[in-house]
């Protein structure tokens, strides 16, 4: 009897911070992987990983980007297992958040596009190849500031965290029949170029409105999206998995 092939993971915003840790994760886990990024830098990230993996360069704003990097994991592998969709901005005014009416149109649709949109349009592409093996594992990155209030998320950037939430219950529901979990991940504040984006006075008010009284390392999320992405999970979907060292207790 042929072993079963490897299963596939596809990483957006992969080249960097949680990303990259839940890339490396799979990697070490032994998924292909195949990790996507606009950064031209993300060919040498993958190359430099343990494991059998694959990069792509991709704009995830871009809706015909997407199409085209789903068709290469088809066209190479046949298939994609594992989806996470992880791309996310989040726009800083001075080290700080933007007020509502400070956001220019423009920003706004483009932190929509990148933090929500898109992970509408992988799914789109993604779920027909799961439904073939009738077996798939959907991961949004959300944050705290898509679950609570949040002092330093932004309107447009708390708004897409809290509709990834949203439409991952949906994905859930509609992929159940086929074997398709969707679950969401809501990270605190972790250590990422985007935390790094806030000024020293913001990152340790933060900090000491942690329970556990530090940042979060982006490893620690890519443990859980690593048993999120395996067999151990498959009686979990629709859930939201909040790792924030205690700042948001539902």
């Amino acid at each position: 009897m042929s072993p079963a092939p490897a299963r596939v993971a596809l990483v957006t915003g992969a080249a960097s911070g949680i990303g990259l840790a839940i890339a490396t994760q799979f990697a070490k886990d032994g998924l292909i992987t195949v990790l996507l990024d606009r950064s031209p830098n993300i060919t040498d990230i993958a190359a430099s990983l343990q494991g059998h993996t694959h990069a792509i360069v991709c704009d995830v704003s871009d809706e015909a980007a997407i199409h085209t990097a789903v068709a290469d994991v088809e066209a190479r592998y046949g298939r994609c297992d594992v989806l996470v969709n992880n791309a996310g901005v989040h726009p800083k005014r001075e080290g700080g958040k933007f007020l509502i009416e400070q956001i220019p149109m423009a920003q706004w649709q483009e932190v929509i596009a990148i933090n929500l949109t898109a992970s509408f349009v992988f799914c789109q592409r993604v779920m027909p190849l799961m439904r073939r093996h009738r077996w798939g594992r959907i991961i949004n990155i959300s944050s705290r500031g898509g679950r609570t209030a949040s002092p330093v998320a932004s309107a447009h950037y708390a708004a897409t965290k809290a509709g990834q939430i949203g439409f991952t219950r949906i994905a859930a529901l509609e992929g159940a029949p086929d074997g398709i979990t969707a679950n969401c991940v809501a990270p605190g504040p972790i250590e990422s170029a985007m935390t790094a984006g806030s000024s020293p006075e913001v990152r340790a008010a933060f900090a000491r409105s942690v329970p556990l009284g530090r940042y979060g390392d982006p490893g620690e999320i890519a443990s859980v999206v690593s048993f999120l992405a395996g067999d151990g999970s498959s009686f979990i979907t629709g859930a939201v998995f909040d790792v924030n060292g205690g700042t948001f207790m539902p």
